[in-house]
């Protein structure tokens, strides 16, 4: 620093800095999003198969389909478990939930 205020070579820096931390968390940014969105995905497969065990108590069905925020989640059931297929960023995904809730 000089009597006229900041140099330029700490200006530079100073820009240097911003964008190496800013450069660094964008990829953890993205990561943590992908993640929040997949866990979001699996608890709609999971509130699907809630619903999914009521109406097969009440009208004893053995599949069907139910649509959340432009997700569709299929529904089966075996006679032991609920199978959810549904499709998150991973891919297609399965999740299977047993009679003792597993």
């Amino acid at each position: 620093m000089n009597s006229k205020g900041i140099a330029f070579v700490e200006t530079l820096l100073t820009v240097v800095i911003v964008l190496i931390i800013s450069g660094s968390l964008i990829p953890l940014t993205y990561q943590l999003k992908t993640t929040l969105h997949n866990e979001k995905v699996e608890l709609h497969a999971s509130q699907t198969a809630l619903e999914a065990a009521k109406l097969i108590k009440s009208r004893s069905l053995s599949s069907g389909t139910k649509s959340i925020e432009h997700n569709e989640y299929q529904w089966r059931y075996d006679g032991e478990q609920i199978c959810v297929q549904f499709n998150n960023l991973s891919g297609e995904q399965v999740k299977c939930i047993n009679q003792n809730g597993e």
